[in-house]
C-alpha cells in the first residue's frame, strides 16, 4: 500500500506507551471498541511520511479501551520508535460494529432527483446550523443542495442511494444550462 493509501485508511488510535521490557506495546482506541483488532488483523502506521504495515502476534486485554499489542518483529528498541504512533486499519479488513446511521454522513452515495435522474456521487455533506448542504459536481461544476428531512424522498443505505427533492431550477443556477 503505497503513502497515498493512507485516506483511505482508518484511524483508530495510538500507541500510548510500552508494556514490559519485551516490546509490548499500549494501543489506546479513540471511539472504537478495542474487540475490532484480531490477531489477523493488519495495523499501518505513518512511519516518517511511509505508511508501513504491521501483523498482530499477539493480543492482550488491558482495560475498555486498551489493549497490549505485541507485533510480529518488533522488539523493544523498534517499540519505543513506535511510541506515539497513530494506528490505522483498512475499513475493510475490519468488522466495525453497526453504527447509529447519520444522515449527514452520505458522503459517496449516488443522488437522484425527484425524477429519477442520477446526478452523480455526493461529495461531501456540508454541516450549517438548520440548513446543511449535499455538494456534489456536475459537469465540473460544484453544486450545493439543502439537505433536511422534508426533502429526502428515499434512502437505501445498502444501495448507498438517495432521492432528493430538488427545488426547480436549482441545479441550472450553478450549472448555467
Amino acid at each position: 500500500m503505497a503513502f497515498f493509501m493512507i485516506n483511505k485508511l482508518k484511524e483508530i488510535g495510538h500507541f500510548s506507551r510500552l508494556h514490559g521490557f519485551t516490546g509490548k506495546l499500549v494501543i489506546s482506541f479513540i471511539n472504537e471498541n478495542s474487540s475490532i483488532l484480531t490477531k489477523n488483523t493488519t495495523i499501518w502506521l505513518d512511519i516518517s511520511g511511509l505508511v508501513t504495515p504491521f501483523k498482530i502476534q499477539e493480543i492482550r486485554s488491558l482495560n475498555k479501551n486498551k489493549l497490549v499489542l505485541t507485533l510480529l518483529n518488533v522488539n523493544k528498541n523498534k517499540a519505543e520508535e513506535l511510541k506515539n504512533k497513530v494506528v490505522f486499519v483498512n475499513p475493510k479488513d475490519v468488522d466495525f460494529p453497526e453504527k447509529k446511521f447519520d444522515k449527514n454522513n452520505i458522503s459517496g452515495y449516488d443522488l437522484f432527483s425527484q425524477q429519477g435522474v442520477n446526478l452523480g456521487h455526493i461529495s461531501e455533506v456540508i454541516k450549517i446550523k438548520n440548513n446543511n448542504l449535499i455538494q456534489i459536481y456536475i459537469n465540473d461544476n460544484e453544486v450545493l443542495l439543502p439537505l433536511n428531512e422534508k426533502n429526502i424522498l428515499f434512502l437505501d443505505h445498502s444501495k448507498k442511494q438517495i432521492k432528493l427533492e430538488i427545488p426547480d431550477g436549482l441545479i441550472e443556477l450553478y450549472t448555467g444550462e
